[in-house]
């Protein structure tokens, strides 16, 4: 539920490789009471997808082929920005939170997750997006009113 506005739930894209795990993420946002307006199975289709689709959320899968999830989360933040979801069962090593973080990600779940943990990403996902444009639009009043003051 989009609490602001009273929406039903969020507009999502999923990008997701495997079609099990595609499918049942699919089943869990519909759970949820988001709408899932378009899925891809490679890095590349998930950037078209989220230019095309203008979603609320993305929720991209880490090891994407073609391009992986960190390249196209980095590519979707980029050319069509909106909140961004990185999942993956490569935790092993590393801050892959970190990782995901650089990539322009808002959140991160590792697999396997349970729907709680997915509810709780997504919230977490548009609350960042929503604090990281804000304070990007309040950088540029600012700007401006130094610029004119």
């Amino acid at each position: 539920m989009i609490p602001e506005i009273g929406l039903p739930g969020y507009r999502v894209v999923v990008a997701e490789d495997n079609q099990q795990i595609r499918e049942l993420l699919k089943q869990q946002l519909v759970e949820l009471g988001h709408t899932v307006v378009g899925e891809a199975r490679d890095g590349a289709e998930v950037v078209t997808l989220a230019t095309r689709e203008k979603p609320d959320v993305v929720v991209i899968d880490w090891g994407l082929p073609i391009q992986d999830g960190l390249a196209a989360t980095s590519s979707i933040t980029r050319v069509s920005p909106t909140a961004v979801v990185i999942l993956s069962a490569y935790v092993a090593g590393g801050d892959p939170e970190a990782d995901a973080r650089e990539a322009g990600a808002h959140a991160f779940l590792a697999k396997p997750y349970l729907i709680e943990d997915l509810d709780e990403a997504l919230e977490q996902a548009v609350k960042r997006y929503k604090r990281t444009t804000a304070s990007a639009a309040k950088l540029g009043r600012d700007g401006l009113d130094a610029r004119n003051g």
